[in-house]
């Protein structure tokens, strides 16, 4: 756990600091595929970059609408504050892709296929993120006595949950980079088999990690909220990405002129 960065007279907090580098990463890779591998106009590449940035403050409203509710529910009082990953996704991705199709001219009928185009970004982005996460101390998983248990120092939120004799946590499971992990190898895997996945990104994103943070759940040991049911609420909302991943394949499946460029080309 490092919550600051002391740069001489700077205390950066670290969490902060990669949350901005996983924007810079996002902005990078997503000029890189829009422009090098997808070879779309720069106007059309500044917009997507445009519609992005009110995309992610639509996923930090939803996040924040969905912590809430789920610890309102739990302490049965209005509790507002925090945020959950899952909770944003899900909220922010069908505003996102009605943006895309709204103001985006050159995605008319095809938001999807370009909204598919920025999951490789907000998924390496998403990994710098949780390596925050594991500097700033919060998201940690359950007690364990595996050798890799991390224990986080006294004060820390783990600490308060966990205590130890010594005064900092017990060793937990770093559950942070377990997930960080997942998404750099997922972001690789998109990158690496490129052209064959690459008009699958967000089924693939969609189901491959709703699955990996419905069974990570099960590791988590901080506070997860609740629904009044005896799953955890990231359970019940990776089920619904899942489900959103299949419906899009069933989607695509269905619309026969999905992998093939529209034609502009007169029958006469």
């Amino acid at each position: 756990m490092l919550p600051h960065i002391h740069l001489g007279i700077f205390h950066i907090p670290s969490y902060s600091l990669l949350v901005l580098i996983g924007m810079i990463a996002f902005t990078v890779s997503t000029i890189h595929i829009l422009e090098k591998r997808e070879r779309t106009e720069v106007k059309v590449t500044n917009r997507l970059l445009i519609i992005s940035a009110f995309g992610f403050i639509f996923l930090a409203i939803s996040a924040l609408i969905f912590n809430s509710i789920f610890h309102s529910i739990k302490n049965g009082r209005i509790v507002i504050g925090g945020i959950t990953w899952l909770g944003g996704v899900i909220g922010a991705f069908p505003i996102t892709i009605l943006i895309i199709r709204k103001f985006c001219p050159n995605a008319k009928g095809e938001a999807l296929r370009y909204f598919g185009y920025l999951i490789p970004g907000l998924t390496l982005a998403h990994g710098f993120g949780r390596v925050g996460c594991f500097l700033g101390g919060c998201c940690y998983g359950r007690p364990t006595n595996d050798f890799w248990g991390v224990c986080f120092p006294s004060g820390s939120p783990a600490a308060v949950q966990y205590p130890s004799p010594s005064g900092s946590s017990l060793p937990v499971l770093p559950t942070q980079l377990y997930e960080a992990v997942f998404e750099f190898l997922l972001f690789a895997t998109m990158m690496l088999c490129y052209k064959i996945l690459r008009h699958r990104f967000l089924e693939m994103y969609c189901i491959g990690y709703g699955t990996f943070r419905f069974f990570l759940e099960f590791f988590r040991g901080d506070d997860r909220g609740a629904l009044g049911v005896l799953s955890s609420p990231s359970q019940i909302i990776s089920i619904l990405l899942i489900s959103g991943g299949i419906a899009i394949c069933l989607y695509k499946k269905r619309s026969a002129s999905y992998d093939q460029p529209k034609s502009h080309q007169s029958n006469e």
